[in-house]
């Protein structure tokens, strides 16, 4: 016969045990739903996204493998295994120059890097071999280096005799290496089929007869119609040199996707108002570049060259060099020239352009912020701040910022994972001290840079 307070006892316990097992459980699965801390929290920060949306105030960009994982509002308490306190700071998402040549770039991609730049684009120069592009990209790839991503195009694609190889001769162009020839209209089927297995984001066209007398001829309209057919039917976007309104002409009419400068185009809104509409109808971008006018003023402003010493972080010898090799009344005496001015300034040069810009960007074309770096007294990393700050003569710096994050990263094909402040987009940004509303200038007020959420500036 069994003992009754045995039995009680016993019931007891297995009712104890079989409460408790949910009980454990649920205290397991409580603990297991605790949020993963986040590797990087920006707290407090105002956040000026890239939309062209207003800045947002007191925010927490939150940041997990890479990417931006939320952004919530300052009341919220966070874990993350680092945090950075934003408050009275601002967080702009990282630069696009959409116009770079960075070589030699073991030296020129940590200057982007330095000056909030983290994604450029390398249209086809004298330098952009394979082997120099390849090199650029396994920098870009190393996550000990300090480097901006790198989006190449192709080699340049020009005609035998033309620009830029006539324009500018270099030992450095080489047939099948740095420059293609197209001869006939087969030719470019050739190359793109060649070019189209590369780590490109489109081919580089150049049909301009050159910036500067002794002009050459430009490429014909039929050719360039093939080469962006063939371009296109490999899925690649042709990107295209101009300097005048004929060749702005040519690249429309041939369908091509981006214009790569703007300097040398002179706009007569009643003449050209029908070809402006046809670049925003297909969504071309146009890059900027008025560095290019920019630099020929500092040969005669020695306090520019000053300034750009005086960030300590340019070869004092290589600047010094390049100020000697021109002549400062030479430089002037071609902007005059060119632009048909008797005492050049700086802003009788680019006001104008900035208007024409101006009315672009009103019509709906996307403009983009590039500066052509690679010619001279054009500064890897900073000069995209000068970039920026010329344009200020008819833009507002939302506006400008817009153009040198969201439109960038829409020209490059790549907005679904970069340019823009936005949850589930790769962590590119930078931390500024001063408000750049107040003043474009402010962005170079630079506390911190940040690639895929990992700090890549090299202070």
């Amino acid at each position: 016969m069994i003992d009754d307070r045995a039995a009680s006892h016993s019931s007891r316990r297995i009712l104890s045990v079989v409460v408790a097992l949910p009980l454990l459980a649920w205290i397991a699965l409580l603990g297991c739903s605790r949020p993963e801390a986040y590797d990087l929290a920006i707290t407090n920060v105002t956040v000026i996204d890239g939309t062209g949306a207003p800045a947002q105030p007191n925010r927490h960009v939150l940041i997990r493998r890479g990417r931006i994982a939320r952004i919530a509002d300052g009341s919220e308490t966070v874990r993350a295994h680092e945090v950075i306190d934003g408050s009275a700071k601002y967080l702009i998402p990282g630069l696009i120059d959409g116009h770079a040549h960075p070589f030699p770039v073991e030296t020129n991609l940590p200057l982007f890097a330095r000056f909030g730049v983290t994604s450029i684009l390398v249209p086809g120069c004298t330098d952009c071999s394979d082997q120099n592009i390849a090199r650029a990209i396994a920098l870009a790839d190393d996550v000990s280096f300090s480097s901006p991503r790198v989006f190449p195009t192709s080699q340049h694609v020009t005609m035998e005799g033309r620009h830029p190889v006539k324009t500018y001769p270099s030992p450095r162009w080489v047939e099948g290496e740095t420059v293609y020839y197209l001869r006939e209209p087969a030719d470019a089927e050739r190359f793109v089929r060649e070019v189209a297995e590369d780590p490109i984001v489109g081919i580089k066209l150049t049909i301009e007869d050159g910036p500067a007398p002794p002009f050459v001829e430009r490429m014909p309209q039929a050719l360039a119609e093939e080469l962006v057919r063939q371009a296109h039917a490999h899925e690649l976007p042709v990107f295209v040199h101009v300097s005048d309104n004929e060749e702005l002409r040519i690249a429309v009419e041939a369908g091509a996707d981006h214009l790569l400068h703007f300097v040398g185009v002179d706009l007569d809104w009643e003449r050209d108002l029908e070809l402006a509409t046809r670049v925003r109808d297909q969504e071309m971008s146009w890059v900027t570049t008025l560095m290019i006018d920019k630099s020929f003023f500092y040969p005669a402003r020695p306090e520019w060259i000053e300034l750009v010493l005086a960030l300590g972080v340019f070869d004092e010898e290589e600047v010094a060099r390049l100020a000697a090799s021109r002549v400062p009344e030479d430089s002037l005496r071609f902007l005059a020239e060119a632009y048909g001015i008797a005492d050049p300034t700086l802003p009788s040069v680019i006001r104008p352009q900035v208007e024409d810009l101006r009315r672009l960007y009103d019509l709906g074309v996307n403009l983009v912020v590039g500066t052509d770096v690679g010619n001279d007294f054009i500064f890897p990393g900073l000069s995209i701040h000068e970039e920026m700050e010329l344009l200020e003569m008819g833009f507002a710096p939302l506006e400008i910022l817009e153009m040198a994050t969201e439109n960038a990263a829409r020209m490059l094909g790549v907005l679904e994972e970069l340019g823009t402040i936005e949850e589930g987009k790769a962590a590119d940004l930078v931390l500024l001290d001063d408000n750049p509303l107040d003043s474009i200038r402010n962005t170079r007020s630079i506390l911190a840079v940040f690639r895929a959420g990992r700090r890549i500036d090299p202070r």
